[in-house]
């Protein structure tokens, strides 16, 4: 990294080896993550740093790399102090299931509306550790592309320590931090992105994506604001042909699925018939997958990040005409009831955007709330389409605002429906084995009891 021009002057001092920098972790100090670019060359000797002050430090983390090596069981017996938020990822998925890591449950969109009024009730914001892209002329950091809750957590913090990364490409955001508000900058001892093997470590679509996919296209129409949310399904929408024939396509969304950026680049998405940004990209995050796209985000595109407090609040969200959300989910029960973010009471994700941008497209304008699922799980032995969500899950989105649910099999239209109706259009779309069952399910929770006939020895069902 060079150092020249006055502000560099100014503060070189903050930059400091990864050692130094982890001496500024203090006993009984909070230490904070943001989902989207740990500081991993920090992470050793923050792990040194915590042992030497006898683990009296709290750990805090959204989606953690495996650089934050305190969630896995290799650390289990040492007792470090951990919690995740809003997502957790399968690294803090680890401890979450071994119950050693405690969760909060919260939205992105709200996170700090809650912590700026009520400080006294929660954990401190002691230090903040992160990556951003080399100090620009001026001397600004930017977080290449994936601002999430960087910028809110670097302005509320006590310590702020940023690992200078020189691949992250130069995307138009509006989250920048000079380098006067940051405390310590470290040069990585990274080679290269490891971004760039877990985004190529794609598994492809499944057999039901494509199918789903056709099933978009016919409730998509040109010019409709799209959000696709994080999943194995909604992840190769963009690949499979969700949007194939569509025009004047809008983007807001938090996260930037595969596929999403090469439809921007031909014109499927322009923003055109957007209400509000109109003719720009807008997110969260966006990941380039390709030396082609990286190459696009790096040349000024019609793209901006923002916090993804911006992103996903839900007003922001609901003002736009003809806003889309597309989100997953492991289970829906027949009232439309979504659970999505845990398998039983055991949190597997949290729950990221979805309820951010769910309600927000069912208030909006001519919006549409998309649920997407397979019809089963475990290898076609259990229907994700149940009676009630009776496991322990916890619910995602509340019925209120069930709107569309698409499985391979196809639309089920829940929104302005009764319960009886939401029930017919969902068996409609469940897995052949499971309709019977379900049928029966619907029958005694929405109907009168109807008394057996002696002659025929059968119960009317519904359907």
């Amino acid at each position: 990294m060079e150092w020249a021009t006055d502000w560099k002057t100014a503060h070189a001092d903050k930059l400091l080896s990864t050692a130094d920098a982890a001496q500024l972790i203090q006993k009984g100090d909070t230490i904070w993550s943001s989902i989207g670019g740990d500081a991993r060359s920090v992470m050793p000797a923050a792990l040194a740093r915590i042992i030497e002050l006898e683990m009296d430090v709290a750990i805090i983390a959204c989606s953690p790399t495996p650089a934050q090596e305190w969630f896995t069981d290799d650390y289990a017996d040492l007792g470090f102090n951990l919690a995740s938020q809003v997502y957790c990822g399968p690294t803090a998925r680890i401890a979450l299931e071994a119950h050693r890591a405690d969760w909060y449950p919260n939205l992105f969109s709200n996170s700090f509306n809650v912590w700026d009024h009520r400080q006294e009730h929660l954990p401190r914001m002691d230090v903040f550790m992160t990556s951003v892209t080399p100090p620009d002329e001026d001397g600004y950091v930017t977080f290449g592309g994936q601002p999430w809750q960087k910028g809110d957590f670097a302005r509320r913090a006590r310590t702020t320590i940023m690992e200078v990364v020189p691949w992250y490409p130069n995307v138009p955001t509006t989250e920048r931090l000079h380098v006067s508000e940051v405390t310590a900058l470290v040069e990585t001892e990274l080679t290269e992105d490891p971004m760039i093997a877990q985004l190529a470590a794609w598994p492809g679509p499944t057999p039901e994506i494509e199918p789903v996919a056709g099933w978009i296209r016919e409730i998509i129409q040109d010019g409709d604001t799209i959000q696709i949310g994080a999943g194995r399904t909604t992840n190769s929408l963009g690949v499979v042909g969700a949007f194939q024939g569509k025009q004047d396509l809008g983007w807001h969304s938090e996260i930037t699925p595969r596929g999403i950026i090469p439809l921007m680049m031909d014109g499927t998405f322009n923003g055109s018939r957007k209400s509000y940004d109109t003719g720009l990209h807008v997110a969260a995050t966006i990941n380039a997958r390709t030396q082609e796209e990286f190459d696009w985000l790096d040349d000024n595109p019609p793209v901006e990040t923002r916090s993804v407090t911006s992103v996903n609040h839900i007003l922001n969200v609901g003002r736009h005409e003809r806003m889309v959300s597309i989100n997953n989910a492991f289970q829906i029960d027949l009232t439309g009831q979504v659970a999505a973010e845990s398998r039983g009471d055991r949190i597997y994700n949290g729950t990221g955007g979805q309820p951010d941008f769910h309600i927000g497209a069912a208030i909006a304008p001519g919006g549409k709330a998309i649920t997407v699922l397979p019809s089963t799980a475990a290898a076609g032995t259990i229907s994700r389409i149940v009676p009630h969500v009776s496991d322990g899950s916890y619910i995602s989105v509340p019925r209120h605002f069930a709107d569309y649910v698409v499985t391979e099999f196809g639309i089920a239209r829940l929104g302005g429906k009764s319960e009886r109706q939401r029930a017919e259009e969902l068996i409609g779309i469940a897995h052949p084995d499971f309709q019977s069952e379900l049928r029966h399910a619907a029958q005694r929770t929405f109907y009168p009891p109807v008394p057996v006939d002696d002659d025929e020895g059968e119960t009317p069902l519904v359907g």
